[in-house]
């Protein structure tokens, strides 16, 4: 469900070719005006009318590339989505380049861009990268033709922009990489327990990405314009464990303690929450069965670059200060995030190729054996989750993706830490991993 002011700009096909005997087509549309922030989200919305396709697009035959060309002087304060005639979507990119740069000069995205990842990417971006989402939430064996939508959304103020046009490219073999293990909700017979035998829960298991941390984080000085005293920084959580991530609502609201209509907001003016359960799946034999675990709760999160649910509690930021007295070192903390909120999603999946190294192992196909059990496409009130192999990404510029630091902070290093579901709510395979720290230099904040 999309809370979002829709604002249609145009339709247009001009082209349609075919390469090297194969049946392969492309589609271009003309752009328009990405209208600024004035305190709501408006997505713009660029349409393309498809004719002509196969009748199911999938893994053999569908969307193979996208790509498009934006002028805006600061293209992190974009999000970019793609929708297909089915209403299916992912984001190709969302806020990424940074701070500063701007333009996407004839960006193309693909299921496996030879520039990399989008996330790792600087402005302005060129080349052909691989999108925040995934092609096969869109090659959801649907019917392509009819009409492709374009939704950009600028989330900032101060900065004017526009499209200059945008192309699809369907053809075989659209997502080359893609992988599927044998295991499945629906299949049983191919997952595995391990040394457990052959009955056993398939319970996730929750870690930091090291690399989206380590490379995307920033200390803003006491008086920037747009981010006081902050410290921003990614954070991408996959699972490596043996079943998926699952979260289940069934319409339970509340306002503290009271159940009410989820159409209501509290007398407060807050959203209400709505208790949560968790799925726990069970391999027992060549069946998977499942029980519902209460954990959590989540809302309706109406803040710019969200519009969808929100799982309460679901990480938690803190900067530390390490200091030793004698043999004895003990932490002190520094600044402090409220509990965040997370959409859980996937909105990546790990492939063994370096991305998803924890403790220096390549995590994907090759050494989860119950890869990809599970399918989370978006962030809907009834379920939400995070498949096996699969990573939920917040960037540097997302709301609430920093910690506010201390007036007068003294300079030098301190630890920022990040830990999953601080308030052990969720049922999971090991607790030991969900901890991440990594040290960082704070000098901005003292006079």
């Amino acid at each position: 469900m999309r809370f979002v002011i829709v604002h249609i700009v145009g339709t247009l096909i001009l082209w349609v070719t075919l390469v090297n005997d194969t049946f392969a087509q492309s589609f271009y549309a003309q752009g328009g005006r990405i209208a600024d922030f004035n305190g709501k989200e408006l997505a713009d919305t660029f349409a393309v009318q498809i004719k002509g396709l196969p009748p199911q697009i999938d893994t053999n035959f569908g969307l193979t590339k996208v790509c498009f060309d934006i002028t805006h002087g600061r293209v992190s304060d974009l999000k970019i989505e793609l929708i297909n005639p089915a209403g299916a979507s992912i984001w190709l990119s969302n806020r990424n380049g940074g701070d500063v740069g701007g333009n996407y000069n004839g960006t193309c995205f693909r299921a496996n861009g030879f520039s990399g990842y989008i996330q790792d990417g600087k402005a302005p971006f060129e080349g052909e990268y691989t999108p925040n989402g995934r092609f096969e939430f869109l090659n959801n064996h649907t019917n392509p033709n009819g009409t492709w939508k374009l939704l950009i959304s600028d989330l900032k103020t101060g900065l004017r922009g526009s499209l200059n046009f945008f192309t699809l490219e369907f053809s075989s073999n659209p997502m080359p990489n893609l992988t599927k293990g044998p295991c499945s909700i629906e299949n049983g017979a191919g997952c595995t327990c391990g040394d457990e035998g052959a009955s056993c829960e398939l319970l996730p298991d929750f870690v930091i990405l090291p690399t989206f941390t380590q490379t995307q984080w920033k200390e803003y000085p006491k008086d920037d314009p747009y981010y006081p005293g902050q410290l921003r920084f990614a954070a991408s959580i996959a699972n490596i464990g043996d079943g998926p991530l699952e979260t289940i609502g069934k319409g339970e609201w509340y306002c503290g303690n009271t159940l009410v209509d989820s159409a209501s907001k509290c007398a407060d003016g807050a959203f209400p929450r709505q208790k949560l359960y968790q799925r726990v799946y069970k391999k027992k034999g060549d069946k998977i069965e499942w029980y519902d675990y209460e954990a959590g709760t989540n809302y309706f999160d109406d803040q710019p670059g969200h519009n969808h649910f929100h799982v309460d509690g679901w990480v938690e930021f803190r900067l530390i200060k390490k200091q030793k007295k004698g043999l004895i070192e003990k932490k002190v903390v520094i600044g402090k995030s409220r509990k965040v909120s997370y959409c859980l999603f996937d909105s990546g999946i790990c492939n063994n190729d370096g991305l998803c190294q924890v403790d220096s192992v390549n995590f994907g196909q090759k050494n989860l054996p119950n890869y990809g059990m599970g399918n989370y496409v978006d962030c809907k009130s009834k379920k939400q989750g995070i498949s096996v192999g699969g990573y939920d990404t917040y960037g540097m510029m997302y709301e609430g993706q920093y910690i506010q630091l201390p007036k007068g902070l003294k300079s030098g290093q301190y630890f920022l830490e990040i830990e999953i579901d601080p308030s052990r709510i969720y049922k999971e395979k090991k607790r030991s991993n969900n901890l991440f720290t990594m040290p960082v230099v704070i000098s901005k904040q003292s006079s």
